[in-house]
């Protein structure tokens, strides 16, 4: 009897043997690409409600990283709780099926509309109701699968970290797919439609890959590798150091990721794409130090580390003037490093199979809080954005073998290097008459590439790059007279130059003022009378509402003239604050002391006012060199113009460094059917000693009726633009890189 019992048994063992390891790569794979799918899918949904903010991001990953360590911790207990293998898969599919109730998720409105004073609360809420939910319960999935075919009876059941590269490989195909694919292809709404359908799959597949295993192991406990040791598995105290050291080794890593994201999407562009940029090279490391044979060796990393956080350092001191693209080659090559030593001493160091998920946890619990300290303790510890570096210097100090290039030859080499590059250096600092204004800031960047290269050749290593770590901590500092603040959107730095007090936000300057009495009031930068805006602004003669989406000092505030309302929108409230305080700058106490100031995202809080109440409306928001996409599609600027009166006009400054914006603008003034002029104002070449009264700018104007456009005409500067023919951008499709080749090329 009990052999006929056990044929079938047999029978079933074999059939699921035939699938091999099959059904948990595909399972690890399909979950990892879901995991990493909806992170931009999040994203995008939540960038337009706070004003396209780079820190939009950096929070949204702090809360994947967060659910991704709730998932981690359910796997851990659940392996520690629950030793039979076939409750674990009866609990898991039970929270599968309730986490699909939010399903297909969307931003959840229980919490209203953002607070720009408390954006980083409202966005943490809004995730944990709309998308934590599923997205933890297949989290959990990568470290379950692998305690599940540790317990599969297979021959390499000892060690299933291989299938963390399946994972890692399914999180990056994941990101890659969504610029690609989903975001041109689909909507929102289907980009979520499609991740639903793919949680379905990934549900059947979870199940099928636990009743495999149960079927091939028979529910016996985790395999253990033949060599193991029990003699030379750590005590106590040595389990608590380990723990720790994997701590800091996925804590420096994922603090980076957020420092070099902030550091290119605050010059370039607030998207999905640039985003994803540094996240799929973080990705990617996991995948080559958890393969049985990795591509790339630890010790070729750490030798490459060094020198290449000294060029980075060398490029953010701004001694020279560096090209777009080698600088983000440059800082996406140092995080893809920095991963390499930091997640291959964690490859180096993972335990036995029967440790598997606690170490996943400990794992996940530094990338946390790598994140958490970039994402949400910077922005208020610090006044400026040293992150970045704080975090070159800190994965130097964790890098095993600090004393690589030992050998007191090299050492002699690498110090007449150094020696050869800060005197190179110090040349160029000085140039003609007087010392450059970021002198301070530079010297200190020396001092901390010279730290950075004797961490690699000397045992006080350490010790400099500390020293290194407090001189860059001093660039706080931006200059003498002046003041730094941090909030959500972005560094504010306010100091004086020559004749002129300055507000910095970000890497740009957003407004100047002079100092003297008697050219206070006179618009300056961008906004100066011989501009493009300045001769908008001076032409209007009416006595209608005029709006500016974009604060910055108020400069165009003193174009107001008796009978004119101002509002001004600002989604920055330290933008708003500094440029009412008088002690700061005076164009609005002086010039429109009732001009109202409307705190929230520009294209939110216009939808919110009456169509048709602007005689001059002015489109000025971006952050630095970072633009707002979601203020640039179509819907945006059918939005805008329906705010304008018959005779409106709409300015858009589209001044930029790295993309060409202009083409953008008029491909959808086309697709309107509206008219657009454009000037590229240039100053002339006897006013380029005065870096701030006026500005070199690029700005597009539009209008519902050609005739509100006609006094422009008569200035041979406007020129009539027409569409090339592209495709212009929506709330579903844009395409930056095809702006910054244009302007590169």
């Amino acid at each position: 009897m009990n052999r006929v019992l056990a044929a079938p048994a047999r029978a079933a063992r074999q059939s699921a043997a035939q699938f091999g390891a099959s059904p948990y790569i595909a399972t690890v794979f399909l979950s990892a690409a879901l995991v990493f799918l909806v992170q931009p899918i999040f994203a995008k949904m939540a960038t337009p409600l706070l004003g396209g903010a780079p820190n939009v991001w950096n929070v949204s990953l702090v809360c994947f990283q967060a659910a991704l360590l709730l998932g981690y911790a359910y796997a851990h207990l659940l392996n520690h709780l629950v030793v039979s293998l076939r409750l674990q898969i009866g609990i898991h599919a039970g929270l599968l099926a309730l986490a699909a109730l939010v399903l297909p998720f969307q931003l959840s409105g229980a919490l209203g509309t953002p607070d720009p004073t408390q954006p980083t609360l409202w966005l943490i809420g809004v995730f944990a109701l709309s998308i934590a939910p599923p997205f933890a319960v297949i989290a959990a999935t990568a470290p379950l699968i692998q305690i599940w075919y540790s317990r599969s009876g297979r021959d390499d059941a000892h060690d299933p970290y291989h299938l963390y590269s399946a994972s890692n490989i399914g999180s990056l195909i994941g990101l890659m797919a969504y610029p690609l694919l989903l975001e041109p292809l689909l909507p929102v709404a289907l980009q979520t439609s499609a991740w639903t359908v793919g949680y379905g799959v990934l549900a059947v597949l979870l199940l099928a890959s636990g009743l495999v295993a149960l079927a091939t192991g028979r529910g016996a406990p985790p395999a253990i590798a033949d060599t193991h040791d029990p003699a030379a598995t750590p005590r106590s105290e040595g389990r608590w150091r380990q723990r720790l050291w994997w701590l800091a080794c996925a804590f420096v890593p994922s603090s980076l990721l957020v420092g070099v994201t902030t550091h290119i999407s605050t010059d370039i562009a607030s998207v999905p794409f640039l985003w994803a940029l540094p996240l799929i090279l973080y990705i990617s490391t996991f995948i080559i130090v958890f393969s049985k044979r990795p591509a790339i060796r630890l010790s070729v990393s750490v030798r490459l580390l060094s020198l290449a956080v000294a060029v980075a350092f060398l490029a953010l001191s701004s001694l020279f003037s560096i090209p777009l693209l080698f600088a983000l080659v440059l800082h996406l090559f140092v995080l893809f490093l920095a991963a390499m030593v930091g997640h291959g001493a964690l490859a180096e160091d993972r335990p036995e199979a029967n440790r598997l998920t606690e170490f996943y946890l400990i794992m996940s619990l530094g990338g946390v809080l790598g994140g958490a300290f970039n994402a949400l303790l910077v922005p208020v510890i610090f006044t400026s954005v040293i992150e970045y570096p704080l975090g070159l210097v800190a994965i130097l100090l964790i890098r095993p073998g600090l004393r690589w290039m030992g050998q007191s030859r090299t050492r002699l080499w690498t110090a007449a290097a150094v020696i050869a590059l800060a005197m190179a250096a110090a040349l160029r600092l000085i140039q003609g008459d007087e010392i450059s204004f970021y002198l301070p800031f530079r010297i200190l960047n020396l001092i901390a590439i010279v730290g950075i290269v004797m961490t690699a050749t000397t045992r006080a290593g350490p010790a400099v790059a500390a020293a290194s770590a407090l001189g860059i901590s001093m660039l706080a500092s931006p200059a003498s007279n002046g003041m730094s603040d941090r909030s959500f959107f972005g560094v504010v730095k306010i100091f004086e130059r020559g004749e002129h007090r300055l507000l910095m936000h970000g890497t740009t300057v957003h407004g100047a003022q002079f100092l003297a009495e008697d050219k206070k009031l006179q618009p300056t930068t961008y906004y100066a009378p011989a501009t493009p805006i300045g001769q908008v602004f001076s032409s209007y003669t009416g006595t209608g509402h005029i709006g500016a989406v974009g604060l910055g000092t108020g400069s165009v505030a003193c174009y107001a003239q008796p009978g004119q309302t101002y509002t001004f929108y600002e989604i920055d409230p330290l933008v708003a604050k500094y440029a009412q305080d008088p002690a700061y700058f005076t164009y609005l106490s002086e010039c429109t002391p009732n001009a109202e100031i409307v705190l929230g995202d520009g294209r939110l809080t216009l939808a919110a006012e009456p169509a048709g109440q602007f005689d001059l409306l002015l489109i000025d928001a971006f952050s630095s060199d970072s633009i707002p996409v979601h203020l640039l599609t179509l819907e945006a600027i059918e939005l805008y113009l329906s705010r304008l009166s018959d005779n409106g006009v709409l300015m858009i400054h589209v001044s930029n460094k790295y993309l060409s914006l202009e083409p953008v603008v008029v491909r959808i003034a086309a697709r309107l059917n509206v008219p657009a002029l454009y000037q590229f104002y240039i100053k002339a070449p006897e006013e380029k000693g005065d870096a701030f009264s006026a500005s070199s700018s690029q700005v597009v104007v539009l209008a519902k009726d050609p005739a509100a456009l006609a006094h422009l005409k008569q200035n041979d500067a406007w020129v009539e633009l027409e569409s090339d023919g592209g495709r212009p951008w929506t709330d579903d499709y844009s395409n930056v890189i095809g702006a910054i080749i244009d302007k590169q090329f």
